[in-house]
């Protein structure tokens, strides 16, 4: 027979949190993300302040730091915030497509419209770029990176024609889509030709579903 240690540390029922409580905890932590989505669109990483997200978000600086106490436990929980937000996207976009020899076209056109030019977007990037060079964020954001890296493929790879094609392959033409965008936003979005920008996309489409057949 096991007996309980009597020194084993519990929470007593009335003191764990309710249903209701932790729904308004999810709200909030929700609320000062999206103050920090806002801060690292318009400011960057290194220009984001706790202040400037308290600001924000419109809570108290005690309120954001009872959730996050460092800005790296905010910035880690802005990053799985937004990539849990991206996999969601791909899941209901997907169920509005025709799955047709269009279906890949289309939602790679629809994802950078909705997803690669918006804020979002611009936040993710400032953390991903700040995680390069930080090591101890690096180490929080890159397995909700992988994640996110897996679950969008799950989402895009039966888009694609019926091919041959070994899992790696396809794991590679979907890779150099995602990696194609970001480098384009980052490197011809500053220049703004929207027109070439697109039709480097159509290019891209082509080559995949080339590839793929």
């Amino acid at each position: 027979m096991t007996v309980a240690r009597q020194d084993q540390e519990t929470t007593p029922p009335s003191r764990r949190p309710t249903r209701r409580q932790e729904e308004k905890s999810a709200v909030m932590r929700q609320r000062i993300c999206e103050g920090a989505v806002y801060c690292l669109s318009a400011r960057g990483y290194h220009g984001t302040s706790i202040k400037q997200v308290v600001d924000a978000a419109g809570v108290s600086l005690g309120a954001l730091q009872h959730h996050f106490p460092a800005k790296d436990d905010l910035v880690e929980a802005t990053a799985e915030f937004l990539l849990s937000r991206s996999i969601k996207w791909f899941q209901r976009a997907k169920l509005n497509i025709d799955k047709d020899k269009n279906a890949f076209s289309n939602m790679i056109h629809r994802s950078w419209r909705e997803q690669f030019t918006t804020d979002e977007y611009g936040a993710l990037l400032e953390i991903l770029v700040a995680a390069r060079t930080n090591e101890a964020l690096r180490e929080r954001i890159a397995p909700r990176l992988e994640t996110w890296r897996r679950g969008i493929e799950i989402e895009l790879r039966d888009l694609l024609p019926s091919s041959d094609e070994n899992a790696d392959e396809l794991e590679a033409i979907l890779t150099i889509g995602r990696c194609m965008m970001t480098g384009l936003l980052v490197h011809d979005g500053l220049i703004g030709d929207d027109k070439r920008m697109h039709n480097v996309i159509d290019a891209w489409v082509s080559i995949a579903t080339e590839s793929s057949r």
